[in-house]
């Protein structure tokens, strides 16, 4: 019979992480520490098989005693959709009373990521309709986000997706697919695009619990 830590190893790989080390990175878990739990040497609480349990997708009913359900759903919060001009439409920081939408998606992300649906044909041939863009990782500094596509506010409150070029020490210019660019602006923050999932390969779903919203997307860069 299967002990705790050999099936946090088995959840590990199965959430697509070959090695520890690369989970407790993508996570930000004390590398030692997980390692500890994953090689037996350390027990596993149930706050803790929580907290694994809903980043390798599983739960930890099935991580501490082995029964119940394997693996969860891959799903990640559809928060806004983003149209002509790469533009994005919602107000994402602020979670609605109802909660957003879900979606189930064909490989696990982190907890805290969100995704946006590519609207009309704007962002040919980068994105198709219906595509879905996963963004996490907020950037730290202004500096950190050179270079990257990611979902970007302005310190006038726009959104767009763009890629992010950095022209001086404050500003910085916004570059896109079939858009023209968006020049010498401050942005406010940034959160990196970790992948797409193509129109088809994803689900919305009808029902699900409601995650705690991004508190991280909502601070400032420096």
């Amino acid at each position: 019979m299967e002990e705790p830590y050999q099936r946090l190893q088995s959840a590990r790989q199965n959430a697509g992480f070959e090695y520890a080390t690369d989970a407790a990175r993508a996570f930000g878990w004390n590398e030692n520490t997980y390692r500890s739990h994953e090689n037996g040497e350390r027990g596993l609480r149930p706050a803790i098989a929580e907290r694994y349990a809903k980043a390798f997708r599983t739960t930890a009913a099935w991580l501490l005693t082995g029964e119940g359900q394997v693996e969860a759903k891959n799903t990640v919060r559809l928060v806004g959709r983003i149209g002509a001009g790469a533009v994005i439409d919602a107000d994402f920081e602020q979670e609605p009373p109802e909660g957003f939408d879900q979606i189930e998606i064909p490989y696990p992300v982190p907890s805290d990521a969100v995704a946006f649906e590519i609207v009309g044909d704007s962002m040919w041939p980068r994105y198709d309709p219906g595509d879905i863009v996963i963004c996490w990782k907020v950037a730290q500094t202004r500096s950190e986000a050179d270079g990257w596509e990611a979902a970007v506010r302005l310190t006038d409150g726009r959104r767009y997706l763009k890629t992010i070029r950095r022209v001086s020490k404050e500003r910085f210019d916004l570059v896109s697919h079939n858009a023209s660019p968006i020049v010498d602006v401050q942005i406010e923050w940034a959160c990196k695009v970790f992948g797409t999932i193509r129109a088809g390969e994803w689900t919305l779903l009808e029902s699900t619990s409601r995650r705690p919203r991004m508190q991280a997307v909502t601070r400032h860069l420096r």
